[in-house]
């Protein structure tokens, strides 16, 4: 008999360690589950700012548009007369209020001077970042045609610009000479 009462105190010990044993994996299911669920739960905020901090242009975007606009601003020629209507069409805001105001007189410079310029965008630095806009540096050199009146030369030019995307079109909305 003495052994059947071993066998019970071991039967019983068996009993309370499988029970301890499952009541122990359980609780590690169940942080194994939590940390899942937390690692998921980061990685869906991780992509979801990804996705909003990724709307909208890049940088090099920002200053590629910037680029595009100066050359398109800065090259004339008699023979188009439709520059001023797609420099306003790159245009928005305060650049475009002020650019409209003088686009026909712009034309018409254009036409009796004769001038013909080749604007050459040589690099650019975007400095800031607002939103929808970007503030861009743009150095650029101005090549000009000779004259009967002026031997061909070049000018440097360096420019700070504002580049707002609207609806994802990028526009010039503010230029400004520096010296």
């Amino acid at each position: 008999m003495g052994s059947h009462g071993d066998d019970r105190e071991l039967l019983a010990a068996e009993r309370r360690a499988r029970s301890e044993y499952l009541a122990g994996a359980q609780g590690a299911a169940r942080w194994s589950q939590v940390a899942v669920a937390v690692a998921a739960l980061a990685a869906t905020s991780g992509i979801i700012a990804a996705l909003i901090s990724g709307r909208g242009p890049s940088d090099e975007e920002f200053q590629r548009a910037a680029a595009d606009r100066v050359n398109l601003l800065l090259s004339v020629a008699p023979g188009q007369p439709d520059r001023a209507k797609r420099v306003l069409a790159g245009a928005t805001g305060e650049f475009h209020d002020e650019f409209a105001q003088s686009a026909d007189a712009y034309t018409a410079f254009v036409r009796a001077a004769g001038t013909v310029s080749n604007g050459r965008v040589q690099g650019t630095g975007l400095t800031a970042r607002r939103g929808d806009q970007a503030e861009v540096l743009v150095f650029a050199t101005v090549d000009l045609a000779a004259t009967a009146q002026a031997p061909a030369r070049s000018t440097d030019f360096r420019l700070r610009v504002v580049v707002a995307d609207e609806d994802g079109v990028l526009r010039l909305a503010m230029v400004q000479y520096l010296p």
